[in-house]
């Protein structure tokens, strides 16, 4: 199980849950995982709750968002248009354009199945955004993506990364601009496109990055978040104050999921910085990109 393991807490042993938050009709969650319960899970099983809510559920809506932070709607939509829907193989996540218009980052289970085969190809792997008035549905090139792995379940969480180019840019989308690094601790903002289901549902939340969870050569580091998440939210933004993208969302780690608590070494969700491999992925496609046709 990728950083899990056993958790002790007040002389008891119990055991500490993680999963992926992935959309696939049902949250995907694997506990204490067997290559035959990952793949159970990747397929739709009937599965527990998979939101992990810190305290309590602070996501709000893109118009309550712009309430909150003394911005109006529509500069909250131009501040986070880059965020979309990623179906791919049935899989129903969240992903973003990045330094070019036609260049998705996202989490590596998004576009991988357990066992390294892509989740789908052409058509099955597209990536859904309102963008210029209309619903743009663009598809995945999952063959040519970059990842930290290709068999992102059986690897460690911090390769849990993908950088994909898409078939056609994005029209009229500004995408986000690459960040510095990710300041642990320190405030980030989660933007997520689907919930638990396949649900479309934009959401943000101001949240912090707490404290760093694992490393990576190169840099690229796993830090734990009390952001509040759930199936769909695979994949998501954390965005800086000022909307520069500061990393990716991939999973979760809980002793007990479904059941909002405080946040704790066993209990929170986690995100990857964009740093390493991840942010020289980002920049070779973004290098060998077709030209942006954002509109400022």
């Amino acid at each position: 199980m990728r950083g899990g393991g056993v958790w002790r807490a007040g002389g008891g042993v119990a055991r500490l849950v993680f999963a992926v938050a992935l959309s696939i009709g049902t949250p995907a969650l694997v506990s204490e995982a067997t290559s035959a319960e990952i793949r159970n899970a990747a397929s739709g099983a009937a599965l527990p709750s998979a939101a992990i809510l810190i305290d309590g559920d602070d996501r709000l809506t893109p118009e309550q968002y712009a309430q909150a932070n003394g911005l109006s709607p529509a500069q909250v939509t131009r501040r986070i248009s880059a965020t979309g829907l990623v179906r791919c193989g049935g899989a129903v996540g969240t992903g973003q354009l990045v330094g070019a218009n036609d260049v998705l980052v996202t989490a590596a289970h998004m576009l991988f199945a357990p066992g390294g085969a892509p989740r789908g190809d052409g058509g099955d792997c597209t990536f859904e955004i309102d963008a210029g008035g209309v619903r743009q549905s663009v598809p995945i090139l999952v063959e040519r993506a970059v990842s930290g792995s290709r068999e992102p379940y059986a690897a460690p969480a911090v390769r849990d990364w993908a950088v994909a180019p898409l078939a056609d840019p994005v029209r009229e989308v500004r995408p986000y601009a690459l960040g510095p690094a990710m300041k642990v601790p320190g405030p980030v903002v989660l933007v997520a496109a689907a919930r638990t289901g396949g649900v479309e549902s934009r959401s943000l939340e101001r949240c912090s990055a707490r404290q760093v969870t694992a490393q990576a050569p190169g840099g690229l580091r796993e830090v734990a978040l009390d952001c509040d998440a759930e199936g769909g939210t695979s994949g998501s933004a954390l965005l800086s104050e000022k909307g520069d993208f500061l990393g990716v969302y991939v999973g979760f780690r809980s002793a007990h999921p479904g059941t909002p608590g405080p946040f704790s070494t066993s209990h929170y969700n986690f995100a990857l910085t964009v740093e390493g491999p991840l942010r020289r992925a980002i920049a070779s496609l973004t290098s060998r990109s077709q030209p942006l046709t954002a509109s400022r």
